[in-house]
């Protein structure tokens, strides 16, 4: 033996049952999850995923996120724990302008929000001042890309119903948010006017 294999995995990473998943990851994303496996949760599988996720994230890591989510398929995971995973990769995908990618992983996490057990797990982070959570990346980035890099406001309007009618928006903040649409079209045709208006 010459010392590589088991002993040259990441303790926190053995801890958290993923040395296989570990030893199909491509070198260059060894050399890269090291710098985050010391300080990850390795409690379980995707305490330590998420923890690497959130991690990359901070450090505007976006492409490692990317290459972390991709690697996941033969790792045993609940679908709640898939819900919570492709959420948080959602901002590495966006961040690092995948929009494509990034609407694949929203469409997925919008699909598993029709399963009940999903969606009282995202609901569960409600409160009486906040009855629907913020921080929902499958709906928020969804319309950001469709609205904000798309420019298709008619269908930024569709999607907003559809949230509505998926409980994962209030009749007021559809109505709020319908009317920052406007006004973000509005100020984009006012920019392009200005513009032609400077060439000629």
């Amino acid at each position: 033996m010459l010392g590589f294999g088991k002993r040259d995995v990441p303790e926190n990473v053995r801890k958290a049952g993923l040395s296989k998943w570990y030893d199909n990851l491509s070198e260059k994303d060894q050399v890269k999850l090291k710098r985050y496996a010391d300080k990850a949760d390795p409690s379980s599988a995707s305490a330590f995923v998420m923890s690497v996720i959130y991690q990359a994230i901070e450090d505007h890591n976006y492409r490692f996120v990317a290459s972390v989510y991709d690697s996941l398929e033969g790792v045993k995971l609940s679908e709640i724990e898939r819900f919570d995973i492709n959420d948080a990769a959602i901002l590495g995908f966006y961040n690092a302008e995948e929009y494509d990618r990034c609407l694949e992983l929203c469409d997925i996490g919008l699909d598993m929000l029709r399963k009940k057990e999903i969606f009282d797990h995202v609901m569960a982070k409600s409160t009486p001042d906040i009855p629907i959570p913020n921080d929902i990346n499958c709906r928020n980035y969804k319309l950001n890309i469709v609205v904000g890099i798309h420019f298709d406001y008619d269908e930024g309007d569709k999607l907003l119903l559809q949230f509505q009618d998926m409980g994962l928006i209030t009749a007021e903040d559809v109505e709020y948010r319908r009317n920052g649409i406007k006004t973000f079209r509005l100020q984009r045709t006012f920019d392009n006017i200005f513009n032609v208006k400077e060439k000629e």
